[in-house]
């Protein structure tokens, strides 16, 4: 099958297409992709015409040509007729957005059969049923709903796979905008009858050159296929992350209901994917904060170049000593190592402090600048810290409050970072009034966070990635430890 088809199409037909309801799926996925993607649309109706100046067509084979892709969005029985016509017209792919296959059960599950039976046969990348499909930017969009009311994340390295569309607009969508999340292409797999989880691990892994993180939500595996799915995550070069839903009892309940997964025992799962180096968030925020680094990690401007958190030791750096007491409680829960400092560095960075700061800071670790603090002082330290060699990352947490903290603080670290490529996380409110300061931190792809929970995770995740990619090398020593 050619999964090339599906993400970066040349031409696409739509199905289903309304001249009366502006709000019907197949309407909106046409004119989304008419007027705001870059690939040919062509909509189908049964007595042809136009809708907004768009020509629409009576059937499939009298299209100009023949499309890449096909976007079904009518019901059920029609759907196999339009999957059967992929087949004779020769339709490399398919997304299917509605519903009423195995999900229901019943005669869903005998359509769903169907489906399969007419896609494997003749090599069609079927997406779905029940799904939003593909957001491939610039090239395709199948999501159906209005783009105003979807955030759209910036263009990155990760490549996000939902069972749950909904999940998939609301919490990587719209979150991934809030955190500066880059993504290469979304999938919606609903009950992915055809193209699944394994499938779109390869194509992402071998042949997608935009990807190289890969984060999937799943609700269960398919049947028979989590062997391939681990072997492959094994075999990747890129950083696979799967967020598992269906842990509980009633979780298990729900996912049945959502899209026909059946999902197995959680702890058999956890520890197969944790043997085969997937990264397995436990929250998702945790998730979230992951792939934030790591798509950070991505950038040919990778600020941290090849300095890697190998055993987690760490030094914090707070303007305040509440915010510093409670990231050092996390840190052994997270994996992570509080640096000491000898007597001789604590005096050289009382030196380089101003001195109304100097004479009620607190130099050991953590740090703590305290409310008098300048931008210089928060300079001066993050360079000399970035010296040490046995410090392998610094959690500086910015608070913006002090009146001596100018907006141009986030400019100064930023070069201090660019300049000593140590790696450096830091915690800064998501207050608009201070968007400027972290602007200018994550225009040079430094990473910041929202709670000192996540800036703290984000640490622990720099030090798996670490682990996985050493293990994955066949580093013995890492092997060891593991």
């Amino acid at each position: 099958m050619d999964l090339e088809k599906l993400f970066k199409p040349k031409s696409i037909a739509v199905v289903g297409v309304s001249k009366k309801n502006p709000l019907s799926p197949g309407r909106i996925v046409l004119l989304k992709n008419e007027f705001e993607m870059d690939v040919k649309v062509y909509g189908i109706y049964p007595n042809g015409g136009e809708v907004e100046g768009v020509a629409l067509y009576e059937r499939l084979d009298k299209l100009p040509e023949i499309p890449d892709l096909l976007v079904i969005a009518v019901g059920p029985d029609d759907t196999l007729g339009y999957i059967q016509n992929c087949a004779d017209l020769g339709i490399p792919a398919s997304v299917i957005i509605g519903g009423g296959f195995a999900e229901v059960g019943g005669e869903g599950i005998k359509r769903q059969k169907k489906l399969e039976e007419i896609a494997f046969d003749n090599d069609i990348a079927v997406l779905g049923p029940n799904c939003l499909g593909v957001y491939a930017p610039p090239t395709v969009d199948t999501i159906f709903l209005p783009t105003e009311r979807i955030t759209r994340p910036p263009k990155g390295s990760v490549a996000l796979i939902s069972q749950s569309g909904g999940f998939l607009v609301d919490q990587f969508f719209v979150k991934f905008a809030e955190r500066n999340i880059g993504v290469s292409t979304a999938v919606s797999i609903g009950n992915r009858s055809v193209v699944d989880e394994s499938m779109l691990l390869e194509y992402f892994s071998k042949v997608d050159k935009e990807t190289s993180n890969i984060a999937f939500y799943l609700e269960g595996f398919k049947e028979g296929k989590a062997k391939k799915f681990t072997q492959l995550a094994k075999e990747s070069d890129d950083t696979v992350i799967v967020f598992y839903g269906g842990k509980t009892k009633e979780g298990k309940i729900a996912t049945k209901s959502h899209t026909a997964s059946l999902a197995g025992n959680y702890n058999i799962i956890y520890n197969a994917l944790r043997q085969n180096y997937v990264i397995q968030p436990h929250s998702e925020r945790e998730l979230l904060t992951c792939l934030k680094v790591y798509d950070v990690l991505s950038h040919r401007r990778n600020p941290f170049g090849k300095n890697v958190v190998t055993f987690g030791n760490v030094v914090i750096v707070s303007g305040s000593g509440g915010h510093g007491v409670i990231a050092s409680d996390m840190l052994r829960k997270y994996g992570l190592n509080a640096v000491q400092l000898t007597e001789k560095e604590k005096d050289e960075l009382k030196s380089l402090t101003s001195p109304t700061a100097r004479e009620i800071a607190s130099f050991n670790n953590p740090i703590d600048l305290t409310g008098s603090v300048l931008d210089t002082d928060i300079e001066n330290v993050v360079k000399f810290l970035s010296d040490i060699e046995r410090i392998e990352c610094i959690i500086l947490l910015i608070l913006p409050y002090p009146p001596n903290i100018s907006f141009q603080v986030g400019r100064r670290i930023a070069n201090v970072v660019l300049t000593k490529r140590k790696p450096l996380v830091c915690f800064m409110p998501y207050i608009p009034k201070y968007s400027l300061i972290i602007d200018s931190l994550e225009l040079a792809n430094i990473p910041v966070f929202h709670s000192i929970k996540e800036t703290v995770q984000a640490v622990s995740a720099l030090k798996e990635r670490t682990r996985i990619r050493n293990i994955k090398q066949g580093n013995v020593f890492w092997e060891q430890r593991s």
